[in-house]
């Protein structure tokens, strides 16, 4: 624990982070006096701090949201090569705080997940558990990404990225409330061929496709709540063919986790997805938008391969 490197992102939770940091950082360098600290400063330096220290055999301590949990395991599974290297604490301090939800002790659906201080404690108790990942690959041009929680296509990822669109002071359930809204406006209905785990592809033409290794995105939609994100599998929901009505008809059970019967949704489960579509597709990652322009795409879940303080 003398070697714990954490990576401050001020703008997470649109300045909720700067504005705990103060307190943050005294409980975490009262269980680890060695701490050392890192402060990004833009998109994608999270990762490379992450990376950087991770090659030096420290263990990593996000500090945000999701987002910046992202770039920190990206930075991780990079220099492990998708394999289980350092591990990292979570102190979620973001909009959504959606991969820690999974964490012990598991939060209820419609809950909040464990505020920060329970977090300092399980980084100073030093106890990990291994969580899956999941790798996303642009097969057009080999660029790959890492995922913790879920890949989204369709309304769900323009509505990721209208949320960074709208002004600040739209935070937390909030804020994603009036991405959505916004993005009823203009939304793509997607022509997908979708292969599960190497069988014959199958055609759907879906409003939203979900990939989940979490079971909650944007704070507050328990989009899969049956994911586990230690079982090697991918909960994978797909909303057939809908308009405006019926999405807004549907937040409200995805809000409360009643949906899994609903005859417009189809569930799938998978190690690997191959999905190609003949529109350019853009891609949601964990509150981040890594493609754009994508026509192809792999994903597969790579067990156990997150160490975690729990």
């Amino acid at each position: 624990m003398e070697r714990l490197v954490a990576v401050y992102n001020p703008v997470a939770g649109r300045g909720r982070a700067q504005r705990m940091w103060p307190e943050v950082e005294k409980a975490l360098r009262a269980v680890v006096p060695g701490l050392e600290v890192l402060r990004t400063t833009g998109r994608g330096h999270a990762e490379e701090l992450a990376y950087r220290a991770a090659l030096e055999g420290k263990a990593l301590v996000s500090v945000g949201g999701d987002g910046t949990a992202h770039e920190v395991a990206n930075g991780i599974l990079r220099a492990s090569g998708g394999k289980p290297g350092v591990p990292m604490g979570i102190i979620p301090l973001g909009n959504g705080d959606d991969f820690v939800k999974m964490l012990p002790p598991v939060t209820a659906v419609g809950s909040q997940p464990f505020d920060w201080k329970q977090a300092v404690a399980h980084i100073a108790a030093g106890n990990t558990l291994c969580f899956d990942a999941c790798r996303a690959v642009h097969l057009a041009n080999g660029e790959t990404r890492y995922f913790i929680n879920g890949l989204n296509l369709g309304f769900s990822a323009h509505a990721g990225y209208n949320f960074s669109t709208l002004p600040t002071y739209f935070t937390g359930l909030g804020g994603y409330l009036a991405a959505v809204l916004k993005t009823l406006w203009k939304y793509p209905l997607l022509r997908l061929a979708v292969s599960l785990d190497n069988c014959p592809a199958f055609s759907a033409t879906t409003s939203m496709a979900a990939f989940m290794n979490g079971r909650c995105f944007g704070r507050a939609f328990w989009v899969c709540p049956q994911a586990d994100a230690q079982d090697g599998r991918l909960e994978i929901m797909v909303v057939k063919k809908v308009g405006r009505l019926t999405i807004l008809q549907k937040i409200p059970k995805i809000l409360r986790a009643t949906h899994l019967q609903d005859p417009l949704i189809d569930w799938y489960q998978a190690q690997t997805v191959h999905i190609t579509s003949p529109d350019e597709l853009i891609v949601e990652m964990d509150g981040e938008i890594p493609f754009r322009g994508v026509r192809e795409l792999e994903i597969s879940v790579l067990p156990g391969a997150l160490r975690v303080f729990c």
